[in-house]
């Protein structure tokens, strides 16, 4: 008894020696090679696996640095601002206006530059008219393929037709098939019936039962393969029409109206091209004199988008601003309609980095509620423009209100983590020290916004590097 005792003892010592041994070996890998980053980010893992005593003395690295230097713990800073809303904003125009030619056209002169003066009536553009005299033989062309086509869907639509009757011959055909198969298999039905009735009585043997049987059921497989060829052939038409009060004939004119539409309607569309093509050859010949653009108004050129010898495709290619005042635009929702006023102060934050603050003020609001977004248009003049700002530029309006609240500010470099896995920092619980995952946003180039995961009288770990 006492030497199992002793065999016991000694196995469970053996494997309490084989844990403290595996213990010692990872401690001693995780003391060695952890980093600094590793330490903090798990810090109860550090608790338990890290011993200094594994280091020599001169070569001793502390976990996160708590034993090396004194930590310095504070309050995260509260700052009194004024609630104000962001609404993202696009840079336009005060007043412009976008300038095109009447028609397409290759350009033969551009007779003013980006930043000129020029005046009302003032010649800006030529376009060369050989186009146009290229695309009224093209319109041509296309008029004489339209009337071929005419022709063809003229073709198509009586071949249409022609084949629809051969259709309905072939379904009365198999409809009387089906009416004679139909009464073959009710009489041997009726057969069948008869000759059970017989064969209860005993007259009859049960293998003529059976004779009588499978004949009917090969005459009910008869019935229903022709009853299933007819539905085919009904699914490729278009049948079900209440056209009982009418004569066969006028019932076949239905029937090739209903299922030759789509030729019908090429045929229709085909006239309906050449008539386009004969108004475009009529509007064409207008076309040749209008190969000059002028200035609508007076004002100053914003933009030429386009060069000599290229072709204008009916885009705006020349923009025109009466002075070189920008605009900002942006909607906001109903519930915010009380803090836009016109002449409120707006600051306009582009979102290209290194770009000045543009302020403004309210222009006007417009009095339309979008029904999709429930936004209404909201129109800032801006006071001046630096040049760094160009039309077309996104950024986001921010409008100051009279409503104070209370945030939490602290400093960037004591902030931990990427966007990827999150930011966190470092709270004083009692005498340990928890890691908390934070939501915030930038404040300045130094600080940063916590909204959630710390109060105001909790404190965390400044970094001082």
């Amino acid at each position: 008894m006492k030497q199992k005792f002793l065999y016991q003892l000694i196995a469970k010592l053996k494997g309490f020696l084989s844990l403290l041994i595996l213990y010692g070996f990872i401690s001693f890998s995780f003391t060695q090679f952890s980093n600094e980053q590793i330490r903090i980010r798990f810090l109860y893992l550090t608790n338990l696996l890290y011993h200094d005593f594994w280091l020599f003395a001169e070569s001793k690295v502390y976990p996160s640095e708590f034993e090396k230097i004194s930590l310095i713990f504070k309050k995260p800073l509260v700052r009194e601002v004024n609630v104000s809303f962001e609404f993202p904003a696009i840079v336009e125009a005060t007043k412009e206006l976008q300038l095109q030619s009447k028609h397409s056209g290759r350009i033969q002169k551009i007779h003013v530059l980006e930043g000129q003066t020029v005046k009302k009536g003032q010649l800006l553009a030529e376009l060369d008219d050989e186009l146009l005299k290229l695309e009224g033989d093209k319109l041509n062309i296309s008029l004489e393929v339209s009337k071929a086509n005419q022709l063809i869907s003229f073709e198509k639509w009586k071949q249409a037709e022609q084949l629809i009757e051969v259709k309905i011959r072939e379904i009365d055909k198999k409809t009387e098939l089906l009416q004679v198969n139909e009464s073959e298999w009710e009489l041997s039905k009726d057969l069948r019936e008869k000759k059970e009735i017989l064969w209860k009585q005993g007259f009859v043997s049960l293998s003529e039962i059976e004779k009588w049987r499978l004949d009917e059921e090969n005459k009910f497989s008869i019935y229903k393969n022709t009853k299933r060829d007819r539905n085919n052939l009904l699914s490729l038409l278009k049948l079900n029409l209440d056209v009982d009060d009418i004569g066969a004939p006028d019932k076949l004119k239905v029937w090739k109206e209903k299922n030759t539409l789509i030729e019908r309607t090429e045929y229709e569309l085909s006239l309906t091209n050449t008539k386009i093509l004969e108004n475009q050859i009529k509007y064409n010949k207008q076309l040749v004199a209008e190969s000059k653009l002028f200035a609508p108004k007076a004002g100053k050129i914003l933009k030429i988008y386009l060069k000599e010898g290229e072709l204008t495709n009916h885009l705006p290619f020349i923009s025109l601003i009466e002075n070189g005042d920008l605009s900002i635009s942006f909607q906001v929702g109903e519930s915010d309609l009380n803090l836009i006023l016109p002449g409120k102060k707006v600051d306009f934050y582009p979102s290209l980095k290194g770009t000045q603050v543009a302020p403004g003020k309210i222009q006007n609001v417009s009095g339309y509620l979008e029904p999709r977004t429930h936004g209404i248009g909201v129109k800032a003049k801006l006071f001046q423009n630096n040049g760094s700002l160009l039309t077309g530029m996104f950024g986001t309006a921010k409008i100051d209100s009279d409503i104070t609240k209370e945030i939490l500010i602290v400093p960037t470099k004591s902030v931990y983590g990427d966007d990827l896995s999150g930011y966190y920092l470092l709270i004083k619980h009692g005498d340990s020290i928890e890691k908390r995952f934070i939501q915030c946003k930038p404040y300045n180039d130094f600080e940063m916004e916590v909204f959630t995961g710390i109060n105001a009288d909790e404190l965390f770990q400044v970094n001082t590097k």
